[in-house]
């Protein structure tokens, strides 16, 4: 589905990652530049200096990521704070061309998944740390992504919150979408079927690799 072949970038060096279709896989980083770097690379923001990364999109492998075929959910907040949650998602659909014919019925039932169903007439300045997150992943999966990238999304929330968190984004992987979660987090409680990638600061005189 998606392939990281030797891959440098700034601190990244020598990043070489398989992700299966379906997966759910967790890559946890502490440093935030680092996990910064690699949703950037993901979403095609930014270009190895070395190697290369590969999508899978239909049979057909491509260097740039296919617009369909992923989702990203920003560590930044993207909604607009005077608009309610509703408008928001639909304000997004129109800017990214996504089909408008019963776009209030699609944007329900997107808040349906992601438990804001109850919210979708407060403004966006009004939800609480972990409405906003999950609000941020229904704008990610508005046009049901095959692969879904999310960065950071535990960051400033409770345990409690971040377990909501973690099983929201169990049910949407058991909709057979592919989840690449970037983790800064120190204790993240995931299940042992939860493949695990842990990233370390490569030094040019070291030799070992990511991944």
């Amino acid at each position: 589905m998606i392939v990281f072949n030797k891959v440098c970038k700034d601190r990244i060096k020598n990043f070489t990652l398989y992700i299966k279709a379906g997966e759910l896989v967790c890559i946890n980083e502490e440093d935030k530049e680092i996990l910064k770097t690699l949703f950037k690379l993901l979403n095609g923001q930014e270009k190895p200096d070395k190697g290369v990364i590969r999508y899978l999109d239909k049979g057909v492998y491509s260097r740039t990521p296919p617009r369909n075929l992923l989702g990203f959910v920003h560590k930044e907040n993207l909604l607009l704070p005077d608009r309610t949650l509703e408008e928001n998602l639909a304000y997004i659909m129109q800017v990214r061309d996504l089909e408008m014919r019963n776009h209030q019925i699609m944007i329900r039932r997107i808040l349906d998944i992601v438990d804001l169903l109850h919210c979708s007439q407060k403004k966006a300045g009004e939800l609480l740390k972990h409405q906003l997150v999950r609000a941020n992943i229904a704008q990610g999966i508005l046009n049901y992504p095959p692969v879904l990238v999310l960065e950071d999304p535990f960051h400033g929330l409770d345990e409690l919150n971040t377990q909501g968190v973690i099983h929201l984004i169990r049910r949407l992987n058991q909709f057979s979408m592919t989840i690449i979660l970037l983790n800064s987090c120190r204790k993240l409680f995931m299940r042992k079927d939860v493949r695990q990638v842990r990233l370390k600061e490569v030094f040019p005189e070291r030799k070992d690799y990511y991944g």
